[in-house]
């Protein structure tokens, strides 16, 4: 914990980050609860509100690493920014281990048998570890020696991460993240141990999300607010087009009733599409259904990579949330930086983002405590609102104090 002697900082950037932060506390604080709308559940099979959130983050913190980096590698600059950047990554994962815990339990010392420990180091490397300051941390290593190259050059490791996942997909990563059967499981011993937020391969796909951030940092120098927030508007349409011309592919998993083993089938490939299933369809029965919209059910449509699925962190989520992220952070540079608004509250939270993330953690665990999974609306909302409110009155106590937590 440190007093803040930073230069003047960049508004919509904050407010965004302040935004991301407290939406995420609501979607955390909701997201187990029996009453949340799916619009506030995380999804596997279709993109919701709660989804956007984790890519957004990184968004903005891959805009702030830039920025960090460039102002760091400077000739006036101190410090190495490889050795800092290494030790604050390092230093997020195993806050992010310690926060969350290791998400595995020895009952008694005779348990921990060689067996188990190799089990366990496994299991925790291929999905226990990979919470969202673990990610942002492994994130930052892997791009670190991208984050000082041309906007171009890290133009094309997005599309090269990218098609990298896509790749490992294709051999064996998105059974070994639903935990079905495939040979990396088989050789380390953790069959049938499911993954979430893409598990240890999902790195890639989340560096697209900070490497996109990168090259929005690059797009705003010597562009007006104003002439920004178009640029941004225009890129964020076309590449969430281009995230749902993607998840389009999953009508191809539509199982024709008529065929009695046709679900069969299409579980044998859930990443490469039959292109052949297209025939005879109308244009419009080639289109999945909207963003936010719940798709069929697997009864009717098989579970495929071509949704937007945020477990995977497939291609089709990857462009559909950067595009998502890129436009809603144009309405906060026209908002912020050409109109001149602001929201105490994402100030607040914008300028202490790791701070407020810990605090509202503790808190949340409390406050769940006397707000059970099936709580009653009213009572949810209250037991949100109150760790909220309460998260809001520690971190201004600290802004008050300008005690901003680094690493």
């Amino acid at each position: 914990m440190a007093t803040s002697t930073t230069p003047p900082r960049i508004t919509s950037l904050d407010q965004f980050r302040g935004y991301s932060v407290a939406a995420m506390f609501i979607v955390n604080f909701l997201g187990g609860m029996a009453v949340t709308h799916q619009f506030l559940k995380h999804n596997n099979t279709h993109f919701s509100y709660a989804d956007s959130i984790m890519p957004s983050f990184i968004f903005v913190c891959g805009i702030a690493y830039r920025m960090s980096f460039l102002k760091q590698s400077s000739a006036v600059a101190r410090t190495n920014p490889y050795r800092r950047y290494l030790r604050r990554s390092f230093g997020l994962i195993l806050l992010s281990l310690m926060l969350f815990g290791l998400n595995t339990k020895f009952a008694s010392w005779s348990e921990m048998t060689s067996h188990r420990m190799v089990r366990f180091v496994f299991e925790l490397i291929k999905a226990d570890m990979w919470e969202v300051l673990a990610i942002i941390g492994a994130v930052q290593i892997l791009l670190l020696p991208l984050i000082g190259r041309s906007a171009k050059f890290r133009l094309l490791a997005f599309l090269a991460m990218g098609g990298l996942h896509f790749v490992l997909c294709c051999w064996f990563n998105y059974q070994f993240v639903y935990g079905k059967p495939n040979g990396l499981d088989q050789l380390l011993g953790t069959t049938g141990k499911r993954a979430w937020d893409g598990g240890f391969f999902g790195l890639l796909a989340w560096s697209q999300f900070m490497l996109a951030g990168t090259l929005v940092y690059d797009l705003a120098k010597g562009l007006s607010a104003g002439k920004l927030a178009f640029c941004l508007v225009l890129i964020g349409a076309v590449v969430m087009a281009v995230g749902y011309g993607m998840s389009c592919l999953t009508t191809l998993y539509d199982i024709r009733k008529e065929i009695s083993d046709d679900q069969r089938l299409l579980e044998r490939s859930p990443v490469l599409p039959d292109f052949s299933r297209a025939k005879g369809k109308d244009w419009k029965q080639l289109l999945a259904d909207p963003p936010f919209v719940v798709p069929p059910p697997p009864s009717e449509r098989v579970v495929n990579y071509w949704m937007m699925d945020k477990r995977i962190v497939t291609q089709s989520f990857v462009w559909f949330a950067t595009g998502f992220a890129i436009l809603l952070y144009a309405l906060f540079v026209l908002c912020c930086d050409t109109w001149g608004g602001r929201l105490t509250l994402f100030d607040v939270f914008g300028k202490n983002p790791l701070a407020a993330y810990i605090i509202n953690h503790m808190i949340n665990h409390s406050v769940h405590a006397i707000v059970p999974k099936d709580s009653p609306l009213p009572w949810t909302l209250a037991g949100l609102a109150f760790a909220f409110v309460v998260t809001y009155l520690f971190v201004r106590f600290l802004d008050s104090k300008k005690l901003y937590l680094r690493l």
